[in-house]
């Protein structure tokens, strides 16, 4: 049977975007498999961060590769999640039967694709079985079999057929009235165990949310559906916090792991396993409705509707922080680099891949040419600037302080990134990048701001100096001219905390990083001309 699409949605996190798609390819089936992504648009008020953002997801989901086929649906304006996820898996089970849906929140197992499709073929014909789930967060697996059946669907990664999916009912008014007058309003609640899922249709009925999934979630137990889950989960959802468009609370489930092995599908009773049930009651009212907490700011809590829980997440996150959250070591002290990207790489790379204009030709860079030909825009000469060593053809050995021993005006370009600080006699060193260069060349500098000290270099030649835009412009201004110099700065305080504490970039939101802030430069690049 052929393999079922993948209906990707995204919307301006890009960073998100290129983590998952990397998850998909990883599956042994992603190459069978077509891929459809649905990019959601710009809102009217739309900040020109934002539209930077949708516009990085964009250019991400057009590269994206390694699937059956890649087709790329880019919305002129904003959908919301719920009319775009509606409308794409209608498309999509339309065409083909049958979809795996999946948002860019989630972080894949490389056995995701094939749980989901192994699934979706065995329960092709059951009409009770509406749909895969992929994020079982709430389950035991030392209690529950390999896979087991629930009434609730999954709404970060799951699969569907044309047969169910038409069962949807968009209508949350008449969707609440058929559920009253089918007696099952209390199976939306886990038969009265919790009140979670009628308080979310109420507020979508009285337009203080806008959820496709409890719309489809209230649907599928309307008519009785039951959803197949493997006790391990294939999937995680990796899109709380600040950047995310609903979720604004803490990670729940974060002490899952992906499964490290296959999910065996095999038919199972096309019945609810009580066990499974119990274990969500028991989550939901543990971590989403209070627990055992009876205070009054308890019960005021767990009665606020959604929307306000949302509004007032937010609100305190912005405008009441609390230092404690800060209170933990950093997780890298290597500025990341042993998590993924480290923070000032990537600006370092946005800064270079802005330049390319101007890298082509004979281009230096000190100690590797891995910038140089990555970047080029046209053909180019590498050479290389070591301190020590032995000098080949396209090796030069010397000391950017010491002008006289460089070779001098042959260079179209030097790049030089993040070195200075670790020079004591910045001026020569500028001097030095000023006379490698032949007149009408450009030197792409970058330097660190806001940054911790760099052990492994202060121990073996020092870790000097910390820029500011005026120190960085006055320095170059001095040897190229004022007028021959452009500064740019990269990062604000959310980044310069994601790098003091050595998180990666990938593990950070896009959206915050690519907001500067010019009072808190992490980075900060330098253009300067040869006149």
């Amino acid at each position: 049977m052929a393999r079922a699409p993948i209906a990707l949605f995204a919307y301006k996190r890009p960073h998100h975007l290129k983590r998952v798609l990397q998850g998909l390819v990883a599956n042994d089936l992603a190459g069978e498999s077509p891929l459809i992504l649905y990019c959601d648009g710009p809102k009217a008020d739309a900040t020109e961060v934002d539209r930077k953002a949708i516009d990085q997801v964009r250019e991400v989901a057009r590269a994206a590769q390694g699937f059956a086929s890649v087709e790329v649906i880019e919305a002129p304006a904003n959908k919301g999640l719920a009319r775009s996820v509606i409308e794409g898996v209608s498309h999509v089970v339309e065409q083909h039967g049958r979809v795996i849906v999946v948002e860019d929140d989630a972080l894949l197992s490389p056995h995701f694709l094939r749980f989901m499709n192994d699934a979706l073929d065995l329960y092709a014909a059951d009409e009770q079985v509406f749909s895969v789930g992929g994020w079982c967060y709430y389950a035991d697996p030392a209690v529950l079999g390999d896979t087991y059946m629930i009434r609730y669907p999954d709404s970060l990664t799951w699969a569907v057929w044309e047969r169910s999916w038409n069962k949807l009912e968009q209508d949350g008014a008449a969707l609440y009235k058929k559920l009253q007058r089918a007696g099952r309003l209390k199976a939306l609640d886990a038969d009265g165990r919790v009140r979670y899922f009628s308080r979310m249709l109420k507020d979508q009925v009285e337009g203080r949310i806008d959820s496709w999934a409890i719309r489809w979630t209230a649907s599928c137990v309307l008519h009785g559906g039951l959803s197949v889950f493997p006790s391990r989960p294939v999937a995680l959802n990796k899109g709380f916090g600040d950047g995310a468009t609903h979720e604004t609370g803490g990670e729940h489930g974060e002490h899952l792991q992906l499964t490290s092995a296959p999910i065996p599908v095999e038919r199972s009773p096309l019945v609810e396993d009580e066990q499974a049930i119990a274990q969500w009651a028991a989550y939901v009212h543990h971590h989403f409705e209070g627990g055992s907490d009876a205070s009054l700011k308890g019960r005021v809590w767990r009665a606020l509707p959604n929307g306000m829980k949302q509004w007032y997440v937010r609100n305190k996150r912005t405008t009441d922080a609390d230092p404690a959250v800060f209170a933990f070591p950093p997780v890298s002290r290597v500025f990341g680099f042993d998590r993924g990207t480290p923070v000032d790489r990537y600006y370092i790379e946005r800064f270079l891949d802005a330049e390319r204009a101007v890298i082509h030709g004979r281009v230096m860079e000190v100690a590797e040419s891995t910038y140089t030909t990555r970047f080029a825009s046209g053909a180019v000469v590498p050479a290389v600037l070591q301190f020590q060593g032995e000098a080949t053809k396209d090796r030069v050995v010397g000391d950017l302080t010491k002008p006289d021993g460089l070779p001098a005006g042959t260079m179209d370009a030097f790049i030089c990134t993040q070195t200075l600080n670790f020079i004591y006699d910045v001026h020569s060193a500028v001097r030095g990048l000023h006379h490698t260069l032949r007149p009408g060349g450009t030197a792409l500098v970058t330097v660190a701001g806001l940054v911790q000290v760099s052990r492994y270099d202060a121990d073996r030649w020092g870790d000097y100096w910390r820029f500011t835009p005026d120190s960085a412009r006055r320095a170059f201004a001095d040897v190229f001219g004022a007028d021959n110099v452009q500064v740019q700065v990269f990062g604000n305080s959310y980044a310069a905390a994601c790098l003091m504490k050595g998180f990666a970039s990938e593990e950070c939101d896009a959206t915050q990083l690519d907001v500067v802030d010019p009072d808190y430069p992490v980075v900060i690049g330098i253009n300067a001309h040869k006149a």
